[in-house]
């Protein structure tokens, strides 16, 4: 039976004629294969390698079970009917940090100069034709060998197998203030056998990490041995499940734990009068649960806030409650201490010394046992052993100094209970200052505070206000005029413009109705709009992006591992540090200053103690977080998803801006202006070409299946359609093949009728019978309004823009000249456009850092290739792209890329603020403290407010972020 074999190149394909190879598919099909999916195969495999780290569930909440997921552009053979509406498209992709760096050598592209790619070869014989005798030995991996001829690399592989039992963990941890608490917390958590891929980010209290269902150590196992090296508070977070939390106490709260219900995933106490409950809401709605809990329950607790906001309230209020004890102790020890025979010695002794212990108790949860545990665990010196060593040499001390008044001996020391309780009353109202300051911070940013509390159900004609937590699959809800929309749903009845300005940083409202999406967060204009809900509360757009935003935030660029290394090294020589001073002290006070022993001792240690209070490494390790949290929130507000960290850092970087033409500097919408059918029979030609265009996800195709969507014509199916990659899509027809796709692929550049369209910039869709034109269609695509502009802003600011396109080279070029772009590649398949951007990457003159901004159709692989991936989306199709190949989502057009450039300078600049702060006054205050200045020196009593001092700057300067407006019309500086 013949076998016919489709390559990229234009009108050539091998055909089997014969079986003698004996079913073995030959060398040559092999590479010619492997060249023509290339593209594919490797987005496949980088899809897959990302999915697994990032532990992504392969099907969304709404999706049957059991529905297979499947890849755009892979090669399809099927019967394709000539419906274009009944194809569905499901868009997957792949994430930047797993792809190929192809350094190629030499020159950038440049005006007409674009390299094809290397046609493959054979590895083992030259003979290795169909109708070849000699049967070639293939390499036992054909996978591999294209591999490494393609200078893929394979780091980071996953077993497919041992993936399927893993489990993506989230905890709410409380008690982390600063990166060397975060850097405690991942160290012990990768103590576990079992636990992988750690993320920690103290400034949203969180802990993620992956656990394998094969380790011998439980979820619970691993939290309490966390709890108990750390000191930290740890509760699991869900994060994909539903949940709704109830009020239940007691008795009612543990009937709840087991009581069996459908479609109950989890039953959690989490406070003495809240339960929450896990629920898979394709089984069971909100409704229908807390009706069928009613007897144990007394209905919804009160709504929260988010969950990083919630858990800086709550740590917030604990710092407070200590903060108000210490306090209350510690002032009346400050009172006597300063005041003048207000009581007598031994009184004031005897008072002092307990108030003081019981401050020294408030300090045992805060300082001691979290500075310990870390000592025994993983015998690392934290900040908190600077604390603990300070409070308890000076609590030690007075102790001493109280029990020889007490016995009547007098040794020249005198106590000074009130150094350690001040000491620590000061240290908890710097932390407390800094996690209100953090909280607030983490506030202005948040999105998930964006959605309502509340929505209007429509039932059986009537409505209904509830929570918008007791949503549930198949609800109808009502949008009044100026409200917002409380989830995702799609648009029944009404016509109203929404203001989508949360989202996107577009201010203008956008217009919908029937059939259009809402998102959640979003607010209703004038009209009302009925809309039939497709997502649930928390499991939503605005959930989606948040969730990228805070998953930035949690990953670390390389100036937080600076940071993390400096602040290492920063306890142990501060450690040292205080022993030269209080040895040096102790020389002078007895050589120089003629003191007595005891008078001696008494002075060194208070400068030893102010030494080891003042310094704070929080400043250096809140100096990144801080400011990426609110850089990414900021961004998000603004339609600026950035999905990692590195991007942050590295954007402001950027010397070269790769666009593609259509969908990204054009509209995402062609429209046909020109339609010429060459063969007698019209009908049949138009339901081919019909079928052909359907089969296909590109632009041009879609534009011209819309276009002949109402067109009649007989009913067709083809067979073995066939995918090509940036070049077209065969299918065969009875005893005839179809091709439906650009000049160049279908071999028909020199037909007169194309090259007269061709000249006048039209972008063309040619279908060819056996080789011979039948039918072209002529669109036309209007430059995006705000493309030109963005580009001349870029050049301005010293950047090279280039463009390039699979399209013909003279529609390629009309577009270059209106938006003025003059390095310029056309005809390129996705690999191609890949081999761009390594090009340019691999300049030999100077290093440079490329972006690639795409709108995720056939470019993934070039949007994986760039320093910077960026993809175009708009609001509605968010939750599909965010977890695509890009490293940057934009939902508000290419106004984004000017923003992203301005955002990603405005954050370096306050990290490097902040790490000049942070060293400055460490340097200032250590010299201060010691007493290097011998006149002028900081009293230990007061060192406490170093915390304080060194800390709200750091935060103050990422907060001000907030307050800067960021100008996107002026190119001048943007990365400076």
């Amino acid at each position: 039976m013949a076998q016919r074999l489709v390559t990229g190149t234009a009108g050539r394909g091998n055909t089997h004629k014969t079986e003698s190879n004996g079913g073995s598919t030959c060398s040559a099909h092999l590479s010619r294969a492997f060249e023509q999916y290339s593209a594919y195969l490797e987005s496949a495999r980088r899809i897959c390698q990302k999915v697994l780290r990032r532990a992504w569930p392969s099907r969304r909440c709404d999706d049957k079970p059991g529905q297979a997921a499947r890849l755009d552009g892979a090669e399809m053979s099927r019967t394709v009917d000539q419906d274009p509406i009944q194809h569905d498209h499901h868009h997957h992709h792949h994430h930047h940090h797993g792809g190929i760096k192809c350094h190629a050598t030499g020159e950038p592209p440049t005006l007409n100069a674009m390299k094809p790619l290397a046609q493959l070869k054979s590895a083992t014989s030259k003979k290795t034709g169909c109708c070849s005798t000699a049967h070639a030995r293939e390499p036992k991996d054909a996978h591999a060998g294209w591999a490494m001829m393609d200078g893929s690399t394979r780091t980071d592989e996953v077993d497919l197998e041992k993936a399927k039992g893993q489990e993506w963990i989230v905890l709410s941890v409380t008690g982390m203030t600063c990166s060397g608490c975060a850097n405690k917390m991942e160290r012990t958590l990768c103590s576990f056998a079992g636990v992988s891929s750690v993320r920690v980010n103290f400034v949203m209290s969180s802990a993620e990490f992956r656990l394998d269902d094969s380790s011998a150590a439980s979820l619970q196992h691993i939290i309490r041995g966390v709890e108990k090296a750390t000191g930290f508070g740890c509760t699991r977070v869900s994060t994909r499940e539903q949940s709704i939390d109830v009020l239940a106490s007691g008795d009612s709260a543990k009937a709840l734990t087991k009581l069996p219900l459908p479609g109950v995933t989890q039953v959690t106490v989490i406070s003495n009068k809240i339960v929450r409950i896990g629920y898979d809401a394709r089984v069971v709605g909100a409704r229908e649960l807390v009706q069928r809990i009613s007897s144990l329950s007394c209905g919804l607790a009160p709504p929260g806030d988010d969950a990083s906001i919630w858990r800086g309230r709550r740590r917030l209020h604990d710092q407070l409650v200590l903060t108000m004890i210490a306090g209350a102790f510690t002032l009346p020890i400050v009172i006597m201490a300063w005041s003048d025979n207000l009581v007598d010695r031994y009184t004031q002794g005897c008072v002092c010394l307990v108030f003081a212990t019981i401050v020294q108790l408030v300090a045992v949860p805060v300082f001691y046992r979290p500075a310990v545990a870390a000592l025994v665990h993983s015998g690392s010196l934290e900040m908190d052993m600077l604390i603990v060593i300070s409070i308890t040499a000076a609590y030690t001390y007075s102790v001493v100094a109280f029990g020889f008044l007490m016995v009547g001996k007098s040794v020249g020391m005198e106590s000074f209970f009130e150094t350690s309780s001040l000491l620590i009353t000061l240290v908890l109202l710097g932390r407390l200052m800094a996690a209100f300051a953090r909280m607030r911070a983490v506030e202005a940013v948040s999105l998930r505070s964006l959605q309502s509390n509340k929505a209007i159900i429509v039932q059986g004609g009537r409505e209904q206000e509830i929570d918008a937590r007791l949503l549930q699959y198949g609800d109808v809800v009502r949008v009044e005029p100026h409200s917002t929309v409380p989830t995702d749903g799609i648009v029944t009845e009404g016509w109203s413009e929404v203001d989508e300005s949360m989202l996107t940083g577009e201010s203008v409202p956008v217009t919908k109705q029937r059939d259009d999406t809402v998102i959640a967060g979003t607010v209703n204009g004038s009209g009302v709009l009925t809309a039939r809900l497709t997502r649930l509360p928390g499991n939503n757009t605005v959930a989606d992006i948040a969730q990228l935003v805070e998953e930035a935030a949690n990953s670390k660029p390389r100036l937080q591992d600076i940071a993390d290394g400096i602040a290492a090294w920063f306890v142990p020589v501060v450690s040292c540090m205080a022993v030269i001073v209080l040895v040096v002290w102790m020389v002078v006070g007895v050589r120089v200053r003629g003191y007595s022993g005891g008078r001696a001792v008494s002075v060194a240690i208070t400068y030893a103690v102010a030494t080891l209070a003042v310094s704070c490494p929080c400043a250096l390790g809140l100096a990144v977080p801080m400011v990426l949290v609110v850089a990414g929130g900021m961004a998000a507000r603004k339609g600026v998803i950035i999905k990692s960290a590195e991007c942050t850092e590295r954007a402001r970087k950027v010397t070269d801006v790769v666009f593609d033409k259509t969908g990204t500097i054009t509209e995402g919408e062609l429209q046909v202006t020109h339609e010429e059918l060459l063969g007698p029979d019209e009908e049949a030609i138009v339901g081919v070409a019909r079928c052909l265009a359907a089969g296909n996800k590109h632009p041009v195709s879609l534009a011209v299946a819309k276009h002949l969507q109402q067109r009649r014509g007989p009913r067709v199916r083809l067979s073995d359609m066939q995918v090509v990659p940036g070049a077209g899509v065969e299918a065969v027809h009875g005893s005839d093949v179809f091709r439906a796709g650009s000049p160049s692929w279908t071999a028909t550049a020199d037909h007169g009728l194309i090259v007269r369209l061709q000249a006048m910039g039209r972008t063309l869709l040619v279908v060819t019978r056996n080789g011979e034109p039948v039918a072209v269609f002529a669109l036309l695509t209007r430059v995006r309004a705000e493309a030109a502009g963005v580009v001349h802003r870029l050049v301005q600011s010293g950047i090279r823009v280039h463009l390039v396109s699979g399209d013909q080279m003279g529609a390629v070029m009309t577009v270059a000249a209106q938006v003025g772009i003059f390095n310029v590649a056309a005809q390129c398949t996705p690999s191609d456009k890949r081999d761009y951007v390594a090009s340019l990457m691999a300049t030999p003159r100077r290093p440079r850092i490329v972006m690639f901004v795409g709108d995720g159709t056939n470019d993934a692989v070039a949007v994986t290739q760039a320093d910077v991936g960026v993809q175009l989306a708009s609001v509605v199709s968010a939750s599909h792209v965010t977890r695509g190949a890009a490293d940057v989502v934009l939902l508000n057009g290419l106004e984004g890329v000017v923003l992203l450039l301005r955002i990603s300078a405005i954050a370096f600049r306050r990290m490097l603020f902040n790490f000049v702060w942070s060293a400055a006054y460490n340097v200032l205050a250590l010299l201060f403290a010691s007493g290097a200045l011998v006149n002028v020196r900081i009293p230990p009593a007061y060192a406490g407010l170093g915390e304080m001092f060194s800390v709200l700057p750091v935060i103050g300067a990422a907060v001000t972020m907030l307050f800067q407006r960021i100008r996107t019309n002026d190119g001048a500086g943007l990365c400076t």
